[in-house]
């Protein structure tokens, strides 16, 4: 009887210690195929924020130089600058709001698959997650606000010159004084200190987390 009860026991150790060994081995593949998908993730995700490098120097460029436009027609509205009618106009059909949107498509996959929280390495997840959740959404905010700004500024103070894009016609006494107002001129300020103080600001913010996710991904991918 002990003899059976023994072999008993030994048979059912051995059943578990195979039914052990089994999940480890399925547990050990899943995670190795995770790892390999996560890695793959990574590879999308840093091909994104390396176009987004590109294309967020575009739009900086384009911001500078809107903000040049905007501090020459605040010269010619303050008489810093001779006024000149053709250059004026030449400027104010130049005015715009140049904004970065950064693209999420790979971000959001690794996220809705969820294998983003089951990296070997959270590090780089975490700056990862910084980037989209944190710096991408504040600036998606600014350029908004920026395009509403814009909106609003064109439609409540350069519509009257919209007739100029006819080049038959020239800037007469009243069109004139109302560029050349304090009202102008304060609306003027409006857009070139958001663009100057904040979307700058949160342009090179942004880019300085991308530069910083972007070299952690490349590093762990070449080790």
């Amino acid at each position: 009887m002990k003899n059976i009860l023994a072999r008993g026991g030994i048979e059912f150790l051995a059943v578990l210690f195979g039914i052990t060994i089994s999940l480890w081995v399925e547990d050990s593949r899943q995670n190795s195929d995770m790892q390999k998908k996560i890695i793959d993730d990574y590879k999308n995700i840093q091909e994104e924020i390396a176009l987004d490098i590109e294309n967020i120097d575009r739009i900086s460029d384009l911001v500078k130089k809107q903000i040049n436009i905007l501090e020459e027609l605040i010269d010619f509205n303050r008489g810093d600058r001779e006024f000149n009618g053709d250059s004026i106009i030449a400027r104010i059909n130049k005015v715009t709001s140049p904004t970065f949107f950064g693209t999420q498509t790979a971000y959001n996959a690794s996220v809705s698959s969820g294998r983003l929280n089951f990296s070997s390495d959270l590090k780089i997840s975490k700056e990862i997650a910084l980037l989209y959740e944190h710096f991408y959404k504040r600036l998606d905010v600014n350029s908004l606000i920026y395009d509403k700004r814009m909106h609003d500024f064109r439609s409540d103070h350069f519509f009257q010159f919209l007739r100029f894009a006819n080049e038959e016609e020239v800037f007469d006494l009243n069109t004139k004084s109302i560029f050349l107002s304090l009202n102008t001129r304060n609306a003027l300020y409006w857009i070139l200190n958001f663009a100057d103080y904040n979307y700058i600001s949160r342009l090179n913010e942004t880019k300085e987390q991308m530069l910083k996710a972007n070299n952690i991904i490349i590093n762990y991918l070449s080790d």
